[in-house]
């Protein structure tokens, strides 16, 4: 008999009463194949069920157990270091076991498949004597793969050629397909090969400390606050090539899938080959095809957005978390986990150095080096031969007192026009969807909600409805009004659909381009974007948060923020430190050309500190000030919260629930301060009445243990609530 001949299995099943491992026998013929995480077959109930075996057991308590059915596949689909990230994420993030399970493995993956071998497109030998004059696509797509060689279909498209294309040149017989050979990596694109660039000496000196990091044995925490266009890319990238050299393997996370083009330049170029991508805008299979090529060590460099945390890299050195104050780093659905946190979790598990890169980082990273947790490298300094831009602060009180009532001020206008003139590049920031924020009768001040949510509509006027943004309802435009029947209906609070809508009445026949939510639903959308603006094909680009990092355009010399209250204005306690980011990481998308550069802030708070400061690239200043803002109110980084979130339909049973729980949670009032229960500043979404609970104070970890226990006491309560609980570990948003 084996010494293990038993098995702990937790079941695949999204449900609080499986929550908890099942033993199981091991039958004698599957005793020589049983690993632990490996995928199986168990009987539950009357049921078969898969599940993931987290241990082998010698002995049991449990009597009459029943034995696993069978194994799926040769070889675990989570590694020993998983298993342990996943049960550390289950304490951390007060979510179930299978929870984090999930975040780990590809879905393909979960119901038995494996990715297929990537086939690669070549021109048929007969190819080059068909005359194609009459078919410029298929010419087109037959000359790049004479003159390349097997590609990719990814890189065909890339390249402009289009999927119907493809096809009728295999129905033709003009193009084969054959197996990528081992180790093809299949590439989103195709990057021309970079050298490293000369460092200058901040960027010398910071690189030596990393790479004396790199050649301990000790877990480093860094974090490299460097201005905008300081070459933060380029440490990183030495920084990767030095781990590579001592035989490890690297991360490298980005906060925008808009971001991942440019970066997949950078890292292809550098690191042809070994670079594998992983964010959610690609295929089941295409995402299952880079994992494994992960799993099999043949891409030594993960690069991707959050989920990429996860990737199954084998003897990591390296962790970099580029942007690392983004809130798009912390996951809003279960298992509702902060990739810094887990990122931090694999460098004490590897013995690694996690890397934070930000021109603006969270005060909890930042506060941090104060502390002596982490490592604090500094660089003032551009590599590009501008200086930061100057940035004037336009008061638009005084403009509307002067009768200036557009969406864009004088001085906006002025710089707009003259940089069209010039045949220069402008960027136009305001961090809102749609055409109007909201849409309000004059005559007795109705606002148009929507009535699932308690949040106003917007207006999309290139579809001519009203949306809301929470539940995706659509409603047609009113032409009188719903509460008074007035006729005086009028759009108020502009977002980008409005800013260009302006920018073409102003400027008609300049070619622009508008990146937001609405306009990036494709695949490709963010690489096309990109591509169309890097290769000066539009003038002007207008969007949200995600043009307003990252990017590298030499042409931009203005960058127009629309709207700086739009993130200042949310009833949130990190709104200040938001709109400092998101102005202060726009405003460096301008002067890193020959051209220089200059930023105009339309504002109705211009003497507000967060705008003051990022007017004069000052972190420091706004750092010292918002850092005092939240000792005296005791939020993070001096305290942990921990959010309870109920919903239900049922508004009086929403609050019962709520009050019920929240009983339960007194006895820790001793030690740590409770709010709540109370209605959360969304009150009511998708028809969902939300109540919060929120307990804040110091290491809040220590009560988890207490804590899953009350929340397992809520979720086997008789007779139960039909109210849905979320717990969530430090929110970053709190609406």
């Amino acid at each position: 008999m084996q010494n293990y001949p038993y098995a702990e299995v937790i079941i695949d099943m999204i449900s609080n009463a499986v929550d908890r491992p099942f033993h199981y026998s091991i039958p004698g013929k599957l005793q020589e194949k049983l690993k632990p995480g490996m995928q199986v077959t168990v009987p539950l109930g009357n049921r078969r069920c898969q599940g993931y075996v987290l241990r082998l057991l010698r002995n049991t308590d449990i009597e009459n157990l029943r034995d696993i059915i069978s194994i799926t596949g040769t070889e675990p689909l989570l590694t020993a270091e998983q298993l342990a990230l996943a049960h550390w994420i289950t304490m951390r993030c007060y979510c179930r076991l299978i929870d984090a399970i999930h975040a780990m493995v590809p879905a393909l993956f979960r119901v038995g498949k494996r990715p297929g071998k990537p086939q690669l497109l070549a021109a048929a030998p007969a190819a080059a004597e068909v005359d194609l004059k009459r078919a410029p696509a298929q010419k087109k797509a037959i000359d790049i793969l004479l003159a390349e060689g097997p590609l990719a279909r990814s890189s065909l498209t890339l390249r402009g050629v289009k999927s119907g294309t493809i096809r009728t040149l295999l129905d033709r017989g003009l193009v084969q397909t054959s197996a990528a050979p081992p180790g093809h990596l299949q590439k989103e694109n195709l990057s021309p090969a970079t050298t490293p660039h000369l460092m200058r000496d901040e960027q010398e000196q910071c690189f030596r400390e990393i790479s004396a990091a790199l050649d301990s044995s000790e877990a480093r925490k860094i974090l490299l606050h460097g201005v905008t266009a300081s070459g933060k890319t380029e440490i990183y990238m030495q920084g990767i090539s030095c781990c590579l050299e001592k035989g490890r393997t690297a991360l490298i996370m980005v906060p925008e899938i808009s971001l991942t083009p440019q970066m997949i330049e950078h890292f292809e170029g550098r690191f042809p080959g070994r670079v594998a991508v992983l964010h959610s805008r690609l295929t089941p299979a295409e995402k299952s095809r880079q994992w494994q090529a992960v799993l099999d060590g043949q891409a030594k460099v993960v690069l991707g957005a959050r989920s990429a945390v996860f990737a199954p890299l084998a003897s990591i050195g390296l962790l970099i978390i580029d942007e690392e104050h983004e809130t798009t780093y912390k996951q809003e659905d279960a298992p509702r986990y902060h990739a810094r946190d887990v990122a931090w979790w694999r460098a004490r598990y590897n013995r690694a150095v996690l890397l934070l890169g930000s021109a603006t980082p969270s005060l909890e990273s930042y506060y941090s080096t104060e502390r002596g947790d982490t490592t604090l490298l500094s660089m003032k300094e551009r590599v590009t031969p501008t200086r930061l831009p100057p940035v004037k602060i336009v008061d638009m009180r005084r403009e509307l007192k002067e009768n200036h009532r557009h969406i864009f001020s004088r001085p906006l206008l002025e710089e707009l026009s003259g940089v069209l003139q010039r045949n220069e590049q402008a960027l136009l920031f305001i961090n809102r969807r749609g055409f109007a924020g909201f849409v309000l009768c004059r005559e007795c001040g109705f606002v148009v909600r929507c009535p699932s949510c308690d949040v106003s509509m917007t207006l999309h006027s290139d579809r001519q409805v009203m949306c809301c943004h929470y539940c995706a309802r659509e409603d047609a435009i009113p032409e009188t009004c719903p509460g008074c029947g007035g006729v005086k209906i009028r759009y108020f609070s502009a977002g980008t659909q409005r800013v260009e809508d302006e920018v073409r009445k102003l400027y008609p026949g300049v070619p622009l381009i508008r990146m937001d939510r609405d306009t990036t639903t494709g695949r490709k959308a963010h690489d096309y974007y990109y591509r169309q603006f890097r290769d000066r094909r539009a003038n002007i680009l207008i969007g949200t948060q995600m043009i307003a990092k990252g990017f590298d355009f030499p042409g931009v010399t203005l960058v127009g923020v629309v709207a700086a209250d739009t993130t200042l204005n949310l009833p949130d306690f990190r709104a200040p430190e938001r709109t400092f980011q998101l102005l202060t990481q726009v405003s460096g998308r301008t002067a890193r050309g020959p051209g220089g550069g200059r930023v105009i802030v339309q504002t109705y708070h211009p003497q507000h500190y967060s705008i003051l400061a990022a007017a004069d690239h000052d972190y420091c200043t706004f750092y010292g000030e918002e850092l005092e803002n939240r000792r005296q109110l005791g939020y993070p980084p001096f305290s942990d919260l921990l959010r309870f979130l109920f919903s239900s339909g049922d508004e009086k049973e929403v609050f019962e629930a709520a009050t019920w729980f929240t009983g339960l949670l007194e006895p820790f009032e001793e030690t740590v301060e409770l709010l709540g229960p109370a209605p959360a500043s969304l009150y009511r979404i998708k028809e969902q009445y939300r109540v919060q609970t929120i307990l804040k104070g110091r290491e809040l970890t220590r009560l988890a243990p207490a804590i899953r226990k009350l929340i397992r006491e809520y979720h086997t309560r008789k007779p139960p609530f039909s109210v849905r609980m979320t717990v969530d570990f430090n929110p970053l948003v709190v609406l």
